[in-house]
């Protein structure tokens, strides 16, 4: 594992933001778009709009995602397994929360998040909190984390879209990614793809 480490920002402390239902960001942001993983030496990553903080690169990350080919499961121990695309996900409500990011390597940084709690997405799916055991988070790559049935109910844990205003990078991953404070960064799975939930 390689890192280059910045210094990071520290943000002015805010309140959380529960998004209205809906579409709550443009989607021709990320319409048609192909993104493709830049082959250079690690570093701080700048969204599009002006905000960055550190990347830890472990080298699984895709060489190139197509927005339109892009799907997240929800499967397991499910009444309703679902199959969501983009424009799906970006319908759903969502949450913006100020959460800290922590590396061990030692930095850690503040950042503004949006996406939707994973409890929510677990619903959705017909998913029941009492019986929850565990849920596998995995990258499109294969990587991979579980969380803990007290953890998915934690609503700062959510499926991340957004970061600091703007569609996630690849660096940051694109499309999609867990945000888990209460982990450490190697365990926020960067290019989600699959959620599975395993009952008791």
């Amino acid at each position: 594992m390689k890192i280059t480490r910045r210094s990071f920002i520290k943000l002015i402390p805010a309140v959380a933001l529960v998004v209205a239902g809906g579409a709550w960001w443009s989607l021709a942001e990320t319409a048609s778009r192909t993104t493709t993983v830049s082959q250079a030496t690690p570093t701080t990553a700048t969204t599009s709009t002006g905000f960055e903080f550190p990347v830890t690169w472990d080298g699984d990350q895709p060489s190139t995602i197509n927005s339109n080919d892009y799907r997240l499961k929800i499967d397991g121990d499910v009444s309703n397994p679902l199959e969501l695309n983009l424009e799906e996900l970006y319908a759903m409500t969502g949450v913006q929360k100020i959460l800290t990011i922590q590396c061990v390597r030692g930095w850690e940084a503040d950042v503004p998040w949006e996406g939707i709690p994973l409890s929510y997405l677990l619903k959705q799916a017909g998913s029941s909190p009492n019986s929850i055991a565990q849920v596998t988070i995995s990258a499109i790559t294969g990587y991979s984390t579980t969380l803990s049935s007290d953890e998915v109910a934690d609503l700062d844990n959510m499926i991340a879209l957004k970061v600091g205003g703007a569609p996630l990078t690849i660096d940051h991953g694109y499309p999609a990614r867990l945000v888990a404070p209460s982990r450490p960064g190697e365990d926020w799975v960067k290019y989600v793809s699959r959620i599975t939930c395993t009952n008791n």
